[in-house]
């Protein structure tokens, strides 16, 4: 008869996410996690595979917490530049209001060589995803005259994810909010020449 779990896996992803953000993949042992989670170590490796298995799992509970947050901003109708403000802006709340301790994906990222490619090749996936999200606001922004016909969106977007992981670790590195919102209305005003 198999036994009912006795934990909620919501909060174990929550709580696991919170550590790898907390001190990195690397940083994080097998007993951090255990403790953390309240789970045992068997429950855990059912569950999850191993380290590297809830590490994934963690991956994807974050974009998906971000995205139920403000991810959604970026799809807002009607698209256009406007959604993309609107998305900084909203990461920047966060980020200054005390509940946002850095990006689980930036993070990774920056830990690459110290992490298993499947968790890279997620990151690399959610950010593509987020790119393209990026380039649709921007072609719906050129069609309405917000941005000039010549620029390249492909570019511009990237130019403008490139900015959002640029600010994202400028605020995990204590940068005033003024100055990461200066950052932010040069981009937009460079966007719309």
């Amino acid at each position: 008869m198999a036994r009912n779990k006795e934990y909620n896996t919501q909060d174990v992803l929550d709580a696991a996410t919170t550590e790898f953000l907390s001190k990195g993949y690397k940083g994080v042992s097998v007993n951090d996690l255990v403790k953390a989670t309240k789970l045992n170590k068997h429950s855990m490796y059912q569950e999850f595979g191993n380290k590297e298995g809830l590490f994934c799992q963690c991956i994807d509970n974050y974009v998906y917490t971000v995205f139920r947050d403000f991810g959604h901003v970026l799809r807002r109708q009607p698209l256009g530049l406007k959604n993309i403000e609107d998305f900084f802006r909203h990461r920047i709340e966060y980020a200054y209001s005390g509940k946002g301790n850095g990006c689980l994906l930036v993070t990774t990222m920056v830990e690459k060589e110290q992490v298993e490619e499947v968790a890279i090749d997620r990151v690399q996936h959610h950010w593509t995803l987020q790119k393209a999200d990026f380039q649709l606001c921007l072609t719906a922004a050129q069609k309405q005259g917000d941005i000039p016909p010549n620029k390249d969106t492909k570019t511009l977007a990237d130019y403008l994810f490139g900015l959002l992981i640029g600010i994202v670790v400028m605020m995990k590195g204590g940068t005033d909010r003024a100055s990461v919102e200066m950052i932010l209305d040069m981009a937009m005003d460079d966007a719309r020449k």
